[in-house]
């Protein structure tokens, strides 16, 4: 057996996976050609049909006096998924079929699969010791996590747990748009990565991949707000049995009562001071997302918006917004959302795409730091992918760590502290050699892991 590195934090980690089943909606007009699994002919059907909403929650675990076995699947490990990872990759079955092995038969999370929520959350000092106290109890605060491109609900496993180990509860979406590499719906079936040449166009609108992809952002939308306020009505209302709201997405035994808020105490603070987190396209949707519930209504069928407090993104892929934007909405309000952008050393490079970063971080936090530049990292180095056995090096363990360090001061109200007081540097460009197309390999002056602060 393998595991991922463990979270390491004040509370062991539980992860369960829910389902929010819902009238089919489609979005858009596009349609995808896919090769049907019952006759091996071609099927056409819409590429972005939302009828199912999953997604993994991560939390503090009560696994105390309780015989639950350590480990949750890293990748789905059908034969169905081994199709859906060829059609990301596009490399042979026959290769893969090693690879998707090793990490689908014997990789796991070390989290406890289902285990009941934590209720009993020890209150840290002011001083930020490990003190506890035994009369001062609140509500797990909630983050939600929106994956990128290739990605999945356990494709940011590092970054969910050692939030959640350090006494967070963490949604992290499922998105069912085609920017994943994978996912098995209980309704449709496998889902596949959708690459341009699947995408049939049945209007006159733009036919290009980066107006899909703005599509893809509005489909992101409803899922998180339906995977929030389905849980939302779990926390306040409790488990209502399989054909109403949110049920498991497997046959494990759950103990609904932990999820239940009592007179005293919510079991999760789903009222106010939510984050909103993403890497890559799913930093694009946590822009979007968030400009959106500041200047419009919820989507239809919907009451009521997020109350979102903080937005964590995780080097912003933000080629399929539309310029300009977002920016924050003018006039008289409310305050806005914090905002913090944790950047690759290659995105930071990336002059028009860096450029444009600057301009929509400074709309919205003109006076304050807040995008962050991680010496070294690589644009993966915010998933899982970085840190798989067998793989893994040092450096990657570092930024792994970084990333994590300024996620928690952010989440706290520590990070401008926290960058104060550790070594930050000029953004210094150095030429070290030659792309294999020519142009010149350029590269950021420091050390793996130092920061720059702009």
């Amino acid at each position: 057996m393998l595991f991922l590195p463990d979270s390491c934090g004040r509370f062991s980690v539980g992860a369960t996976t829910f389902k929010l089943p819902v009238c089919p909606k489609v979005l858009g007009t596009a349609k995808i050609r896919r090769n049907s699994h019952s006759d091996g002919g071609p099927s056409v059907k819409p590429a972005l049909q939302l009828d199912e909403v999953i997604f993994t929650a991560y939390y503090p675990a009560d696994i105390q006096g309780r015989n639950i076995k350590k480990g949750l699947d890293w990748l789905l490990r059908s034969v169905s998924e081994l199709r859906c990872q060829r059609a990301f990759t596009g490399i042979s079955t026959w290769f893969l079929w090693p690879i998707v092995y090793l990490y689908g038969r014997l990789l796991k999370i070390p989290v406890y699969p289902n285990a009941p929520l934590l209720r009993q959350r020890p209150t840290v000092s002011p001083e930020h010791t490990q003190a506890r106290s035994e009369t001062c109890l609140s509500s797990w605060p909630l983050v939600i996590f929106s994956h990128g491109l290739g990605g999945s609900r356990t494709a940011y496993s590092q970054v969910c747990t050692r939030l959640a180990s350090s006494g967070r509860v963490v949604l992290a979406i499922q998105h069912r748009d085609g920017s994943g590499h994978a996912f098995i719906s209980s309704t449709t079936g496998p889902g596949l990565y959708v690459k341009e040449e699947d995408l049939i166009w049945t209007s006159n609108e733009e036919t290009t991949m980066i107006n899909f992809r703005q599509q893809q952002l509005t489909f992101r939308q409803y899922e998180i707000y339906l995977a929030f306020y389905s849980f939302k009505q779990l926390i306040q209302d409790g488990y209502k049995g399989s054909n109403h709201g949110l049920r498991p997405i497997d046959e494990g035994f759950i103990d609904w009562s932990s999820w239940l808020s009592d007179v005293d105490t919510k079991a999760v603070e789903c009222e106010k001071d939510v984050l909103l987190a993403g890497h890559s396209f799913g930093g694009a949707t946590v822009a979007i997302v968030q400009f959106t519930i500041l200047s419009t209504d919820p989507p239809a069928g919907i009451s009521a918006p997020i109350p979102v407090h903080k937005a964590l993104i995780l080097d912003p892929w933000l080629e399929p917004i539309p310029s300009p934007g977002p920016r924050p909405p003018q006039g008289p309000g409310g305050v806005l959302p914090q905002l913090l952008v944790i950047n690759s050393e290659k995105f930071s490079l990336w002059k028009d795409h860096f450029a444009r970063l600057i301009g929509v971080v400074q709309a919205w936090e003109p006076e304050k730091r807040r995008i962050l530049t991680i010496l070294r990292s690589q644009h993966e180095s915010f998933s899982d992918f970085s840190l798989l056995p067998l793989v893994s090096r040092r450096p990657a363990r570092i930024v792994m760590d970084r990333i994590v360090e300024l996620s928690e001061a952010f989440i706290d109200g520590n990070v401008d502290k926290f960058v104060n007081e550790i070594a930050t540097r000029k953004m210094e460009i150095r030429i070290v050699g030659k792309k294999p197309d020519g142009p010149p390999q350029r590269q950021l002056v420091g050390e793996v892991g130092e920061l720059i602060a702009h």
